[in-house]
């Protein structure tokens, strides 16, 4: 990545940094590039692709019903005033 470019992708994400950093991650980006130019390079045409090379057995677990909070028990002490719910002023 060229310089002026970094300077425009650091004022388009409003990133301001000081020349250390700066000059850091500069170098952090471009070794991310080179190595995405790699993989690149890479063919796969040949190659049977494994989606799930390893059988694995579903567990299945019985599923049930439980009534937890009924309405009316939830918001029996609970203050409203025209269908809204009161909430302590902050």
């Amino acid at each position: 990545m060229e310089k002026d470019e970094f300077k425009r992708l650091l004022k388009t994400a409003r990133i301001e940094l000081d020349e250390a950093d700066s000059v850091s991650i500069e170098k952090d980006i471009n070794d991310i590039l080179r190595f995405f130019d790699k993989l690149q390079e890479v063919s796969l045409k040949d190659e049977e692709l494994a989606f799930h090379p390893v059988e694995i057995p579903e567990k299945l677990r019985e599923d049930s019903v439980e009534e937890k909070n009924k309405l009316g028990g939830v918001f029996y002490n609970a203050e409203s005033y025209r269908f809204y719910f009161l909430g302590p002023k902050i």
